[in-house]
């Protein structure tokens, strides 16, 4: 785990930094382009480490299963238009016409966020802490991190970021246990970024984007998410627990939860 973490996560991190900054001096065409670029490289050199360091076969980024990003990018936008729609019935949420892109609401910003934070939260973060706590801590550990790193986002409060442990945390590591598979994670996060903010010109972790809708949220705090986005909504915790725990009883059903190496050593 901890060489992953200084010959993988880390340079990733590096690129995703740099690649970041020049997604935001581009257009949205151009943009969306050199993220998809930016994206392919990252996950040939996941996939490259894996097979020549690591040793080992990268299946959770195997091309055969490229078709869980389409299944998780229809399930990341069926959430925050769930979300959505919720707050529009609730009477909090009115819309108006939008305009250009721009930045948190960039398609190549949304590119990059889902493709490099689920290569080092789940690709290396879960995955790592999976093989030596088990699945169920390794979700909760991962959460608690994926929390941490989103601590110094603007609108940050101690409920906002409990409220993202749970969906970027527990809800997509749920998801990886059970599908196995980062496609399906890059997927949703892509699409849960991109719709709240490309779309619906919401907020995304505090970062305010310009979409080609304009939403304006007026409720409380704890409904709408407030300056921080509706991911500090209660309406989106409460719809991401269901869906964690769906994947959960799914990754049950299938066998997918690994157990913690000492279970393991005592049972061989």
């Amino acid at each position: 785990m901890i060489a992953e973490l200084v010959i993988l996560a880390l340079p990733l991190n590096a690129a995703y930094r740099f690649a970041m900054q020049v997604v935001y001096r581009l257009d949205a065409l151009w943009g969306a382009l050199f993220a998809l670029v930016a994206a392919v490289i990252a996950c040939n050199a996941y996939n490259l480490y894996a097979r020549f360091v690591a040793r080992r076969a990268a299946d959770e980024l195997a091309p055969r299963h490229a078709d869980g990003a389409l299944y998780g990018l229809a399930l990341g936008a069926l959430l925050i238009g769930i979300v959505v729609a919720a707050l529009a019935l609730a009477s909090v949420a009115k819309f108006d016409a939008g305009g250009a892109f721009a930045r948190a609401g960039l398609p190549g910003v949304a590119i990059l966020a889902g493709t490099f934070e689920e290569l080092v939260a789940r690709g290396v973060v879960l995955r790592n802490l999976e093989n030596v706590f088990g699945s169920f801590a390794a979700i909760a550990l991962s959460a608690l991190l994926f929390a941490s790193l989103h601590i110094g986002n603007p609108g940050a409060t101690p409920l906002s970021i409990a409220a993202l442990g749970i969906e970027g945390g527990v809800m997509l590591g749920a998801v990886y246990v059970a599908t196995r598979s980062l496609w399906w994670t890059a997927g949703i996060h892509v699409a849960w970024n991109f719709t709240q903010t490309g779309l619906f010109g919401i907020a995304d972790s505090g970062h305010s984007g310009q979409g080609l809708l304009r939403t304006e949220l007026v409720g409380p705090d704890w409904l709408t998410g407030g300056a921080f986005g509706i991911e500090a909504s209660l309406v989106s915790v409460v719809l991401c627990v269901i869906v964690a725990a769906l994947f959960l009883i799914y990754a049950h059903r299938r066998g997918h939860f690994v157990p913690p190496f000492w279970k393991r050593t005592h049972a061989i």
